[in-house]
């Protein structure tokens, strides 16, 4: 008979894995439609506001519905939860690439938000629940550098797919590949827990769904969720406007764009994983849970405003796309972080919890790309107003992390124990 301890690892790891996989998936999906917006609005005739309606639409959804999302995977478990979003996030994808006109389009988008709010809420539940302490910080980390790692890939994924079929049957393409890959989640993560339970010394104890005290939560939870905002301006930004930056700064082909976006955006991805290693790695040096998360929100607030003031005084190409890939690298030192941090404010209702955070990140992308392209619209695509709106948001992230408050579980994990296994619960 495997050791309960081992069967336990096994499952972690499998689980690990197939976040990886799945947040890269969905980041290529979140991020086509940046990709495809200059060959969509060439062809539809859209303008920047209409653009930034439609990157509007999706985070207006993915801020509606994190919270409702989460608590829907406190109350059914993970695993289902996790195959029911995919579904609607993989169908509105399919939908994006059959319909035309304006509001269609936002229709689709705001679709594909519903679906994708509760996914990491969802993950980071299955992370706080298989995973140590101590390796939290890093799972989160690797786990969302897929994630970016998708971001950067995406431009020459999407591009080439573009260039080969079309920006139609890419996301048809897309949301196909996204609908099987979940039921393959589904069903692996099925098997796992059957391994699990098979091979256990003592009965798996059932979860007892506890009530959230929303008063207390949101009073835990707000300046978490602030800093999580001036975080999702930043990141939405990135995401949304690269492609369109280079495109309308420079006059790039779709080809050179995808390859100047793809450089800009692998500083995210590094920056991602690092975050989470040096959130560990302060975390087993300090004893802190709060310091060692803090500390790195902080400073990777301050050092990304380094990256984005030479854009505000030069157009020199290779400045500018330095400039954007480091400014990302160190905005995403904070992304893994304020993760984790989601997790702890309630750590019994840890979806939850998780979810009221990355609300803010959700009302970011929500306001951020209407702003953009409002502001870009009104001054004649001139990019320094907009890169000093970022600037002005990011500033206030450091003042607001300070207020941050962790919910009094029991002490965590002796270092000692880094390599011991989480207990396994069901969902």
């Amino acid at each position: 008979m495997i050791p309960t301890t081992l069967a336990q690892k096994r499952r972690a790891t499998l689980t690990f894995v197939l976040l990886c996989v799945m947040a890269f998936i969905m980041y290529v999906d979140r991020t086509n439609l940046a990709v495809a917006a200059p060959t969509i609005s060439k062809e539809l005739g859209f303008s920047n506001t209409n653009l930034g309606m439609m990157f509007s639409a999706f985070a207006i959804a993915y801020s509606c519905f994190m919270i409702p999302g989460g608590w829907f995977s406190d109350r059914i478990g993970s695993r289902k939860a996790m195959l029911l979003y995919g579904i609607i996030w993989s169908v509105a994808t399919i939908a994006t690439g059959l319909v035309s006109g304006l509001v269609v389009l936002v229709i689709a988008r705001f679709v594909v938000g519903i679906g994708e709010a509760p996914i990491y809420p969802t993950a980071a539940r299955m992370i706080a629940r298989a995973i140590p302490i101590t390796q939290r910080g890093t799972a989160q980390g690797m786990m969302h550098a897929s994630g970016r790692l998708a971001n950067a890939l995406a431009p020459l994924i999407v591009t080439f797919m573009i260039i080969q079929f079309s920006w139609r049957m890419t996301f048809v393409i897309l949301g196909v590949v996204t609908l099987i890959y979940m039921f393959v989640m589904y069903f692996s993560l099925s098997e796992s827990k059957k391994l699990v339970e098979a091979t256990a010394a003592a009965p798996v104890a059932p979860v007892v769904a506890v009530p959230v005290n929303w008063p207390q939560m949101l009073r835990r939870v707000w300046p978490a969720a602030a800093t999580c905002f001036c975080h999702g301006w930043v990141l939405w930004f990135f995401l949304n406007w690269i492609p369109s930056f280079f495109t309308q700064r420079y006059g790039m082909d779709l080809t050179h764009t995808a390859m100047f976006s793809t450089f800009v955006l692998l500083g995210g991805t590094v920056g991602t994983a690092v975050g989470g290693m040096l959130s560990d790695w302060r975390f087993k040096v300090t004893g802190n849970r709060l310091r060692s998360r803090r500390d790195l929100i902080i400073f990777g607030f301050l050092a990304s405003i380094i990256g984005l003031i030479p854009l505000m005084f030069t157009h020199d190409l290779m400045i500018c796309a330095c400039g954007l890939s480091f400014s990302f690298f160190c905005s995403e030192l904070a992304d893994s972080p304020l993760w984790v941090i989601g997790t702890e404010v309630s750590h019994a209702h840890s979806a939850t919890s998780s979810a009221c955070t990355f609300t803010g990140m959700a009302l970011a992308g929500a306001v951020s790309p209407v702003v953009i392209g409002w502001l870009l619209d009104i001054t004649g695509n001139n990019w320094s107003v907009a890169f000093g709106a970022s600037i002005a948001v990011v500033l206030m992230g450091p003042i607001l992390a300070m207020f941050i408050k962790l919910d009094d579980e029991p002490a965590p994990e002796p270092v000692s124990s880094v390599h011991s296994s989480a207990p396994v619960t069901q969902g």
